[in-house]
């Protein structure tokens, strides 16, 4: 188990690329949700928050990625008269399949915590593998090697409309460059697929949250449901023109003190003219988990799935997934450059 702010920055650092591998569930939760960042930013003797660091290692392992390390340092400080930390954070990811990252994330609570405003700048230079669109390709098992090298900057600001509800809007701009990790021509099925090439996107998206959990880190009880709508578009510089929508539901539900039965539910849409690179994906934001992120990628994509969740020590945790949530290996391979 990480602490809430190490996780948030771990997948951030795997969202550096629309469409990336996502490594944790990230979010902003209402007033009433404990909030874990309290329990490692340090107080005085009056009991108020003084400025704190931490540096934490975390193993990363994932079908798309391989295995490696995230390190992350997390600044905590609280402002006058905010009731939450601010968050300062910067970390670099490296795994055993050549693939780098690093950036740096912004938090910040204004008017009483009326208004949240969360930033993201970094980059990521990924190897993955491509199966193709639809479920007919992936079914396939058969791959070509490429490489996603990009950069991001991201901007979110939520304004409290009613108790555990939010309202906001993001600001998105990328630029993604893909390339072959192999010599030779591309194989016929993937034929009319711009699978080298430089494009920049970019425009804004609206944002909705409600959220009922006890606790980011480690909920027991509540509920969370996320509305994302991004559009990019050519006034704000990008190459392609396209909407996308993303709705997704958890639901905890405790079974013993250290166990919890959570349920999840995601729909996900991306409109036409949509790039590969960022369609709708599992294995991706804790959807069908296990699954290699990018294996399974269309225009629409639903996913119902439970997991257990069990913590056997106050601060290290398992997770329980169903036998078909396995990771699937492609049978055919490329000699990689």
């Amino acid at each position: 188990m990480m602490k809430a702010p190490a996780a948030a920055l771990a997948a951030l650092m795997a969202m550096s690329l629309p469409g990336g591998v996502r490594a944790s569930e990230t979010s902003v939760s209402s007033t009433n949700v404990m909030d874990e960042a309290d329990k490692v930013a340090p107080t005085d003797e009056e009991g108020k928050r003084k400025p704190g660091f931490v540096v934490l290692p975390i193993p990363l392992s994932n079908p798309a990625l391989g295995s490696g390390l995230v390190v992350a340092g997390v600044s905590f400080y609280q402002p006058e008269g905010s009731p939450r930390p601010w968050m300062t954070g910067a970390g670099v990811l490296w795994t055993d399949n050549g693939s780098r990252g690093g950036g740096v994330f912004q938090k910040a609570y204004l008017g009483g915590d009326k208004y949240r405003v969360t930033g993201f700048a970094g980059g990521a230079n990924l190897n993955l593998n491509f199966y193709g669109i639809g479920a007919d390709d992936a079914g396939r098992d058969f791959s070509i090697p490429i490489n996603q090298n990009g950069r991001v900057v991201k901007i979110d600001g939520f304004r409290k409309v009613w108790e555990n509800t939010y309202v906001g809007l993001r600001l998105r701009m990328a630029t993604i460059t893909t390339s072959l990790r192999f010599d030779g021509d591309v194989p016929d099925v993937f034929e009319g697929l711009a699978l080298e090439q430089e494009s920049d996107i970019g425009g804004p998206g609206l944002l909705a949250q409600y959220d009922t959990r006890d606790s980011e880190l480690w909920p027991a009880t509540g509920s969370y449901a996320n509305l994302q709508a991004q559009w990019d578009l050519d006034s704000f510089g990008s190459d392609y023109g396209y909407d996308k929508q993303e709705l997704s539901y958890n639901r905890y539900m405790s079974v013993t003190d250290s166990a919890v039965l959570a349920v999840r539910g995601s729909v996900c849409r991306a409109g036409d003219g949509t790039p590969f690179f960022d369609l709708c994906l599992f294995g991706a934001s804790n959807d069908l988990r296990g699954y290699e992120s990018g294996q399974y990628r269309d225009r629409a994509l639903a996913a119902v799935q439970a997991e257990y969740r069990w913590r056997f020590t106050p601060r290290w945790g398992a997770v329980f997934l169903p036998a078909s949530a396995a990771s699937r290996r492609p049978s055919a391979t490329w000699p990689i450059r």
